[in-house]
């Protein structure tokens, strides 16, 4: 593929790359983290967004915003040893 041979360069075209390899893969994955943070928050269906309404109370305003944060801090975590265990080679040499 060419986008991991273009990652592989370690140059400019590469961090360019990753960025928008980042931001593509941001967008579906704050929607689902902001889904399980309404959920957690008590929120019903529609009230969470990243723009709270006046009157939204405090769940809306201040709750959800951080549960939110902890929520994709965890799940870059589990990304982040995903990515460490599969880089792992399998077999070690003694």
């Amino acid at each position: 593929m060419v986008l991991v041979k273009l990652l592989k360069r370690k140059d400019a075209s590469s961090v360019l790359v990753a960025v928008l390899v980042a931001l593509i893969v941001w967008q579906p994955l704050m929607q689902e983290t902001a889904r399980l943070s309404a959920k957690i928050s008590g929120l019903s269906g529609g009230q969470f967004s990243a723009y709270s309404a006046p009157g939204s109370g405090w769940k809306g305003e201040y709750l959800f915003p951080i549960v939110s944060v902890i929520v994709q801090l965890i799940v870059l975590e589990i990304l982040a040893w995903i990515y460490v265990l599969a880089k792992r080679p399998m077999s070690r040499k003694k």
